[in-house]
């Protein structure tokens, strides 16, 4: 019996530590029509260590990339959705042991207009400083309107670190208390179980959820469903309103800011920057696209009709797009060198996608194999 009841009390404990009791009060979105979206970016010396192939500021700046494009495709109307981005650790060497180490990178402002600089600002920051989570929390209180038509969700991406003996859980609590429309989530980033317990507190006092890193689309979905009772809200508060000329409500284009783009024959769109991973769809000459950003030779790509976002190898190297193998077994090499690894051996007739020519050598991509690397000139002939 003492065991059932030992066994009870742990698996209460470790729900509540998960964080899964911890609900948002969707009643806290009555009458708000716009969407304010803070996110605070862990750069502390603590973001640095290596979780496999990758640091765990690599993976922060994946989460943020993933909230931005997520909310930035969903659907609202213009400016009713705002994004910002504060940061923490990114200025001073853990060393000097600057606590203030804390700065508004990117000001609230509509996400069409901020999510090309967060983004730029989360690629190159550099993770070096103290662990100030405490301190951050602090500092936001001038970075939102103190509106009550406006819904502030703070998103802090962090392994939960504190290393400036503060406490971030009673941070969260004076903001609650002093502003309005505020909502703390936060997201965990390779958590021990003193970060988790942060940032489960962290959400629990600020009306928010805690989610893994993991998890991140669970949370766009979260914030998708946020998003829809606040657009709801704004058609039908409009409706009530006399003042026609401030009632009318402008549906916005998601590709208004966009530049159109084309791919000249049948290409892979991937999910990521990488091309073993599987495509997402197949593009073609008379599809309607979208350029979002690039990235040396990877092209970010929009798809409206098809409601797909993913990445394209942009072909480059001149007017000469792809060549065929021309010779049975031909050598495809890591490097623009025969004594460097070969990859593997091509058959006769396999087209391949020309990313460079370096002279006699062509930095070649299949799309068969989902390979890229250098052929040698003589063993292919190109396509005109």
């Amino acid at each position: 019996m003492k065991r059932a009841v030992a066994g009870l009390l742990a698996a209460v404990s470790v729900l509540l530590c998960g964080g899964l009791y911890a609900a948002f009060p969707k009643e806290q979105l009555r009458d708000k029509r716009v969407m304010n979206i803070i996110v605070i970016l862990d750069c502390s010396a603590s973001m640095n260590k290596i979780i496999g192939p990758v640091r765990k500021t690599d993976i922060a700046r994946k989460v943020v990339e993933t909230i931005l494009e997520g909310m930035y495709q969903d659907s609202h109307d213009a400016g009713s959705m705002k994004s910002g981005l504060r940061v923490f650790g990114s200025k001073f060497f853990k060393w000097k042991q600057n606590c203030d180490d804390t700065s508004l990178e990117v000001a609230l402002d509509d996400i069409e207009k901020t999510r090309p600089p967060i983004n730029d600002k989360i690629s190159t920051i550099v993770a070096k400083g103290q662990s100030s989570l405490s301190l951050t929390i602090d500092a936001l209180k001038g970075d939102f309107p103190e509106e009550n038509d406006k819904a502030n969700f703070i998103v802090v991406v962090s392994d939960g670190d504190e290393s400036c003996g503060g406490s971030p859980c009673d941070a969260v609590r004076q903001l609650i208390a002093d502003s309005r429309g505020v909502s703390v989530n936060t997201i965990g980033v390779e958590t021990d179980q003193a970060g988790l317990d942060n940032l489960n507190c962290m959400a629990q006092a600020g009306n928010g959820r805690y989610f893994d890193s993991k998890d991140v689309q669970e949370f766009v979905n979260f914030l998708k469903d946020a998003n829809r009772t606040i657009q709801s809200n704004r058609r039908s508060l409009a409706l009530n309103e006399a003042k026609n000329d401030t009632s009318t409500i402008r549906m916005r284009d998601v590709t208004e800011s966009m530049t159109l783009y084309k791919v000249e024959a049948a290409t892979p769109l991937y999910p990521d920057r990488d091309e073993r991973f599987a495509a997402l769809d197949t593009l073609h000459p008379e599809d309607r696209l979208f350029l979002i950003s690039s990235r040396g030779l990877w092209k970010e790509i929009f798809v409206p009709d098809k409601k797909l976002q993913g990445w394209v190898l942009a072909m480059t190297g001149g007017s000469q797009s792809s060549v065929t193998v021309s010779d049975a077994k031909t050598p495809l090499y890591t490097e623009k060198s025969p004594s460097s690894e070969v990859l593997t051996y091509l058959d006769a007739g396999e087209q391949l996608t020309v990313l460079k020519q370096e002279g006699t050598w062509y930095q070649v991509f299949s799309q068969k194999l989902n390979l890229r690397g250098w052929v040698i000139a003589f063993n292919v002939a190109e396509n005109r």
